[in-house]
């Protein structure tokens, strides 16, 4: 199978996801990322184009320990993404990258997760998968807000990621750019009692819970 998972910021594919990658890369599966910014806003003690820099070695580093098959960096401002993404060059490059790796499943924000930027994205691609009649079944996750969700009765795709949860702890610790910073540290601890509340609710260790659009 073929994987894609379309995020707004670097980390946001492995506060996400990070454990269904790597156990989509064990089946052997072909992953590939779609990282519409370098988040380069999201640090006071780094120039942008400085922090962009980092963040992109950064989703490399954590690609390579998840092992992503390959990343695509849109490069969109991360302070005007909502309104870059309506760009049409971007809709185009989209929609070509789409057609261009014909997923079998896309993986994507939630429409409710509550970040502007994580629902511009989510938007886009439910627009693009549709016009482009895609036969990929599309999954959406929650980074914001984990645990209550419009998309709970939704149905879901459980994966077991209890033997990937250290690995999805190692990538993480990849973004050292983020690590001073509290909502950082909040992130991450929410992310991992999201996926242990999933596994205590689906009889495992670990596990990531995404719902079908």
């Amino acid at each position: 199978m073929r994987i894609l998972i379309c995020v707004a910021h670097p980390d946001d594919e492995v506060l996400g996801c990070g454990g269904a990658v790597a156990s989509y890369v064990e089946n052997g599966d072909e992953v590939i990322s779609v990282i519409f910014t370098y988040g380069e806003n999201s640090s006071l003690f780094q120039s942008p184009k400085s922090l962009a820099n980092a963040r992109i070695k950064e989703s490399v580093t954590a690609g390579k320990i998840l092992g992503v098959n390959k990343i695509h960096f849109l490069g969109l401002p991360d302070s005007n993404l909502s309104r870059e993404i309506q760009d049409s060059k971007i809709q185009k490059k989209v929609g070509d990258l789409l057609k261009k790796y014909n997923p079998d499943i896309i993986l994507t924000h939630s429409l409710d997760d509550g970040h502007p930027a994580h629902i511009s994205v989510a938007k886009l691609i439910k627009k693009k998968a549709t016009r482009r009649k895609l036969n990929a079944r599309i999954y959406t996750f929650n980074n914001w807000s984990p645990i209550r969700s419009k998309n709970i009765h939704k149905p879901k795709l459980v994966i077991d990621t209890s033997k990937y949860l250290n690995k999805k702890r190692k990538a993480l610790k990849a973004f050292k750019t983020q690590d001073p910073t509290v909502g950082w540290k909040y992130n991450v601890a929410l992310a991992l009692l999201k996926d242990y509340w999933n596994g205590v609710r689906h009889g495992k260790l670990s596990a990531e819970v995404f719902y079908k659009w």
